[in-house]
């Protein structure tokens, strides 16, 4: 039983509630007409002045809460006392309107507070973020419909993961709403097995572009072009710097300033793209499939790292509603891929190769073909006992890739390699941060250990540099600053 003191417009429609969710209640209050309105099961009305009512002939021994509903805080404060001194093993929740009537009702024997401007507060606040919601996707949807000739070119970051697949493929989705076509860029490499797995289970292509030329003779043959988890053209994407998208969505890091579009969502708060893309379906009413709400719901997952890093509630929400639409079986695939050999021998590098300094490690794993691998073995080397910063680093082609993480809350990581390897080279999140420094001329160099020692260094004394940490002098050529001055600049 649950016995409600005050009888106003909340005390009569919780009493309403809890009667028909199968809840015993009464409600005590001195205006009879208004108890006599409430009609409901299971519920007891009784009239009188709170002040003089009998405690011992309440129904109390099986009450599970007193609810204190009345006007004046004056009221609930007495209530509450008497209340604890006859029952002290019940639960007492009250209302108040301000920090101080609060403090007074927690002291005096009252177990929650519920205060109910804050309350009002909190659901204006809401309705406020659904108008946010409404007008972002009334704007989006705009300028989608713009692309009704020759339709919209959708570009993801370079080496995509899979919260940009998934943000991706949610974007064409909603272009397929409106019979707009589309088609899905990228720049660099789909190495990691989780995201070719993510790509094949998805049934649809994802077109691989090599040179900016490429996305630049793209975007002259389309309406419209979007940017997905990238805001700057050309920084960690492969549309040429002069390329303004008209649509940009992303949740990283950046500089407002240098960010230019038609319709512009950055919210750095939010743990994942991916969630950003479903608060988009479920407003314009688009049910994702079982493939495309798997994919999303594991973008989630990834970039959230299980929801344990730079998660909202807006990340669970979107969690909690694409659940019942994933496919489990498709799913496991994609989480339980095989680990290809380069990886288990780039993580092996990563181990042998590894400097520690403090609670920082880096570890430089010289040349690869799979940069997907970095993350992961960074990822793995931040669970190292009394490590909570990890950069894990490799040569490319003709870039250095860079891929870090930490759990350090003092540092913000974005800002961190943004400091020692330039903007335009490096971002993400406050946690987990990558980056991409063009070799420039040294990408030519034909001694391969040579090549190695210098952008070894080069990194090193940039990164420990940026933390703080002195490291000692070395025998470096000239050129290294050079070379990593000359990528911040680009």
């Amino acid at each position: 039983m649950y016995i409600i003191f005050g009888c106003d417009d909340i005390g009569c429609e919780l009493a309403r509630n809890l009667s028909k969710s199968g809840e015993e209640v009464l409600v005590i209050g001195n205006d009879e007409t208004a108890l006599g309105a409430v009609k409901a099961p299971n519920l007891q009305m009784f009239t009188a002045d709170v002040h003089a009512v009998d405690f011992e002939s309440l129904p109390a021994k099986d009450a599970i809460a007193f609810i204190l509903l009345q006007k004046s805080f004056d009221d609930n404060l007495a209530l509450a006392r008497r209340i604890r001194k006859s029952f002290p093993d019940k639960f007492i929740l009250s209302r108040a309107t301000g920090e101080k009537e609060e403090s007074e009702l927690l002291g005096n024997g009252v177990d929650q507070i519920i205060q109910t401007v804050r309350i009002l507060t909190n659901a204006i606040r809401n309705e406020l973020e659904t108008a946010k919601l409404k007008r972002s996707v009334f704007r989006l949807v705009s300028v989608i419909k713009e692309a009704t000739g020759r339709g919209l070119a959708i570009f993801l970051q370079d080496n995509p993961d899979p919260d940009a697949i998934a943000s991706g493929f949610a974007l064409k989705r909603i272009a397929e709403k409106y019979d707009i076509k589309s088609n899905i860029y990228y720049g660099g490499n789909i190495g990691r097995q989780q995201n070719k797995t993510l790509v094949n289970l998805l049934e649809t292509e994802l077109i691989r572009l090599k040179t900016p030329e490429e996305a630049l003779h793209i975007t002259h043959a389309v309406d419209k072009v979007a940017l997905i988890e990238a805001s700057i053209s050309s920084k960690n994407n492969i549309l040429p710097a002069e390329i303004i998208p008209h649509i940009i969505i992303d949740h990283h890091q950046t500089d407002f300033n240098l960010v230019k579009g038609e319709f512009v969502e950055i919210l750095p708060k939010i743990g994942a793209n991916s969630t950003i893309m479903t608060r988009y379906l479920r407003h314009l009413n688009i049910i994702p499939d079982p493939p495309l709400a798997t994919a999303l719901r594991y973008g989630i997952r990834v970039d959230t790292c299980g929801f344990t890093r730079n998660t909202t509630t807006e990340d669970l929400d979107a969690a909690a509603y694409l659940s019942p639409l994933l496919d489990v079986g498709l799913l496991n695939q994609i989480e339980n891929p095989p680990m290809s050999a380069e990886t288990i021998d780039i993580i092996g590098r990563t181990i042998r190769n590894r400097e520690v300094r403090g609670s920082y490690l880096i570890s430089f794993v010289e040349f690869i073909t799979d940069r997907d691998a970095l993350p992961q073995a960074a990822e793995l080397m931040l669970q190292m006992e009394g490590i909570s910063t990890v950069l894990v680093f490799g040569i490319d082609k003709d870039k250095v890739q860079l891929s870090a993480r930490s759990v350090d809350t003092r540092i913000n990581l974005a800002f961190l390699l943004q400091k020692a390897f330039g903007f335009m080279n490096a971002g993400g999140h406050a946690t987990m941060a990558a980056g991409c420094i063009d070799l420039g001329i040294f990408g030519d160099v034909t001694d391969k250990k040579s090549l190695l020692r210098i952008t070894f260094d080069a990194v090193r004394k940039k990164f420990f540099t940026a933390v703080g940490i002195d490291i000692e002098k070395r025998e470096i050529p000239d050129e290294l600053e050079l070379m990593v001055s000359n990528s911040t600049k680009s």
